[in-house]
Formats: structure tokens, sequence, C-alpha cells
């Protein structure tokens, strides 16, 4: 597994082969191409079957993204009574800067990963084939960025699933996501426990647990940290000083904000204070 820090696709462009579409599986349909030239997004907006791929075989639902490699031989058959709607893009990756390159398949997502968010994820996807139709010069860019998202949600959708958070549900996840959204716009300012828990529906007792199962930190920590991170913005990008600093995000003392700040990022509050010059007053002009 990819190790935090770590950009696998910082040195690779995916480039649009224009293979691409939605369609809605006819009576009758089924898949089995040759082995492929290309890597091939095959995602499934609707309908219900099965999937073979390199000699395992897996469920086709709604949410169901398969990430062919080029070289395999897929082939699937849908469910007659509930027929599939399915989006495919065809893509090459290549070295920024050479050829076409043949990327190792650890830096890439597993084959298959099934995707809760769908309509985030559905998203990108019609932002990628709208990429078909467009002829100015981002559109190389966009279909990158666009399918670099879509990997990296796949990626993160086979870690859920084997990590402690597995454990949440869907709705846990976005309480929590909601919880880490309202602190980073309060910029980490103190906010009751209760405020938190009760914008999503849960006790502070409840929403503490699933924030760490899912965080790995407290939701007392996370707020330390998100203040700590507007303090060194506001030292670092404004002429505040570090008492105007602490007073603004509720510090009861300087000296229990340098305590924190320091153990943060291993210096005190004032060696990231911005070192603006000082204010040079005009000469006066002598009369003639």
């Amino acid at each position: 597994m990819l190790e935090r820090g770590e950009d696998p696709l910082m040195n690779f462009g995916l480039q649009n082969n224009q293979n691409s579409g939605i369609a809605r599986c006819e009576v009758g349909w089924n898949w089995n191409p040759a082995p492929l030239g290309d890597y091939d997004l095959w995602y499934v907006v609707a309908g219900r079957g099965e999937m073979r791929l390199n000699g395992q075989v897996h469920p086709i639902r709604p949410g169901a993204c398969f990430l062919v490699h080029p070289g395999d031989k897929p082939s699937a058959e849908q469910d007659l009574e509930h027929r599939l709607t399915v989006i495919f893009i065809h893509f090459d990756v290549y070295t920024l800067g050479k050829e076409r390159s043949t990327i190792t398949p650890d830096l890439l997502p597993e084959r298959v990963a099934y995707i809760e968010d769908t309509a985030e994820f559905e998203r990108l996807l019609h932002q990628a084939l709208d990429c078909r139709y467009q002829q100015d010069a981002w559109s190389e860019q966009e279909f990158d960025s666009a399918i670099k998202q879509v990997l990296i949600r796949m990626y993160r959708s086979r870690r859920q699933s084997s990590d402690t958070a597995s454990a949440l549900s869907h709705k846990q996840r976005q309480a929590v996501s909601r919880i880490m959204h309202r602190i980073q716009e309060e910029g980490g300012r103190r906010l009751p426990h209760e405020e938190l828990a009760e914008l999503v529906g849960l006790t502070p007792a409840y929403m503490n647990k699933i924030f760490k199962q899912y965080t790995g930190t407290s939701v007392k920590e996370y707020i330390t940290r998100i203040r700590l991170q507007r303090a060194k913005h506001l030292l670092t990008e404004t002429t505040m000083n570090v008492s105007q600093v602490s007073d603004a995000l509720g510090y009861a003392s300087i000296f229990l904000f340098s305590k924190q700040f320091k153990k943060q990022f291993g210096e005190p509050p004032s060696a990231f204070s911005l070192k603006s010059d000082p204010p040079q007053s005009h000469p006066l002009k002598r009369r003639q």
C-alpha cells in the first residue's frame, strides 16, 4: 500500500484515447473483447451482472468501477431483468516529457472498487466524457485532472474497505466530514462539543467515538491542529503579532498559545511572525 505523502501519479500524464461513452446495454449483450491495448475505466451506472477479470469473478452493481489494464481480457454478462447502463473511458498513461509508459501496477488503484459517493464520482466521469467535444488548450489537462481524481477515489474506496474506518457506515463518515468542515470554517476556534454533535444529530460521546475511529484523532486534538494552522497563516501572511493572533483565536494566555504552537511546529510563534519593514517617513523638502 502507498505511504502517506507519496504522489504516485505526479510524474505521469493520462491521455484521452477518444474511445469513451455511456450506453445502455442491449438485450443479448455480453462483453468479451480481445486483450486490451490501453486502460479502460468501466463504471456501472445501473443494472446488475457479473464480471470476470484475471481469473476472479466480481459482482456488477451500481457504483462498481473496474480499471482494466492493457493485456487484460475481461468478460461480462448482464442480468436481463436488470440491464446495464455503463460509462466507459479509454486512456493511455505516459511519463511526462516522454512517450507512452508502462506504469507499474502498484501506482494505480486495484482493478475493482465499489463507490459509495456515486454522485461526485459520476460527475467526474461526465466531466472526462465532455472533454471529447472540447477543442481548447485546456481539454487535455481537464481530462488528466478528472481521471486522476477518479483513480484517487477508487484507491480511497479500497483503502477504507480494509482499515478501521470500514466499520463506519457511509452516513457516519458523512457526519464526520461535516464536523471537520465546520471546524475548518471556524479556523479551529473553540466550538462546544454539544454544538458539533447537534449539527449531525449525535450525542457528544458517540460523535467523539466515530470521529476518532475515522480520523485517528480526537475532536479536541483536531480543533487544536486546525487552530494552530490558522495561527501560522495569520503570523506569516498578515501583520498581526503574536498577542493579536492569540487573542483572535480565543487562547486564554499567550503562554498556552506559545506552548502549543512550539509543540506543533518545533519553533515559537515569534519565529514565524511576518517580518515587515518599518514604515519610512517622508523627508521634508527644504523651501527654496
